[in-house]
Formats: structure tokens, C-alpha cells, sequence
């Protein structure tokens, strides 16, 4: 996406952006919706949440998809990211932020998009999208290792 605006009074550049829901935000959120179910409170994402670098990281864009919230105790998920986990509810895969505002699918900015299309996915779309983590690859590389021998 190659959209932004830039303010004639003060000069300010805003740029849009695109955000896609892939399997690591997707198990950030499934450790929320647990600690949730457990607790019934939020959670601090350090201390509650076993998360990656990568999922801590990005654990705020879950917002754009309307799937957390969050408020000064801590996060929470959100009923649509409650019925996201569990598959009773489907969510945009793609969406544009421009200063984490979310953007409509008929803002201008979409018709600068080159990606795919966004769709509604399921949880089971995601969990099905899978790539190799760089330690299958290191496995899969050992194992060529050995045959050699």
C-alpha cells in the first residue's frame, strides 16, 4: 500500500499501512483468550503471557482486528476474539491502519493495495497457513547432514 496525506497547515505526513493476521498473532491471542477463561481478568503480557519477541512485539495490532483490548490492568479479549478462537466468528485477514485508525474497505487508500485481496477467515484458515520455523529447517538441514555419512 503507497497511500499517505500530508496536512496543509502543519505539514504532517500520515501513511497508511497494512497489517495481516497470521499464525503468530493468532497464538498470541489464543494464550489471552486462555488466561482469560481461567482468571476472568486481564493480563500483563509479560508476566501472564508466555509470548515470543515476535508476539509481544506485535500483540497490539490484535486491536486492529477488533480482537483485544486494552485497558489500564492489562488485556483483554474482546467477545469477537473470544468467538474468533473457538471458530464461531470470521475476521478480515488484511486491514490499513493510517495512525492506528482502521481504515474502511472503501477508503481511498485500498486502491494503492498490491497484496491479495483482504477476506474473512477463520481461525482454522490460520492455523492451516503454516511455514517452517527456523528450528524445522535447522532439523531438516541436520538430517541432510547425517545422510551424507
Amino acid at each position: 500500500m503507497h497511500f499517505s496525506t500530508k496536512c496543509e497547515c502543519c505539514g504532517h505526513t500520515s501513511t497508511a499501512y497494512t497489517h495481516k493476521l497470521g499464525k503468530n498473532l493468532v497464538q498470541a491471542l489464543r494464550q489471552l483468550v486462555d488466561w482469560y477463561e481461567e482468571t476472568k481478568s486481564p493480563a500483563h503480557l509479560q508476566r501472564h503471557l508466555n509470548l515470543t519477541k515476535t508476539q509481544y512485539n506485535n500483540f497490539q495490532k490484535l486491536q486492529y482486528f477488533n480482537l483485544v483490548r486494552n485497558i489500564p490492568e492489562g488485556w483483554l479479549p474482546t467477545p469477537l476474539g473470544i468467538d474468533f478462537i473457538y471458530n464461531r466468528a470470521m475476521v478480515l485477514n488484511t486491514v490499513a491502519t493510517i495512525e492506528n485508525n482502521v481504515l474502511s474497505s472503501l477508503h481511498e487508500a485500498w486502491k494503492t493495495h498490491k497484496g491479495k485481496e483482504p477476506k474473512l477467515v477463520s481461525v482454522r484458515d490460520i492455523h492451516l497457513i503454516s511455514y517452517k520455523t527456523r528450528s524445522e529447517y535447522q532439523l531438516e538441514k541436520s538430517r541432510q547432514l547425517n545422510l551424507n555419512r
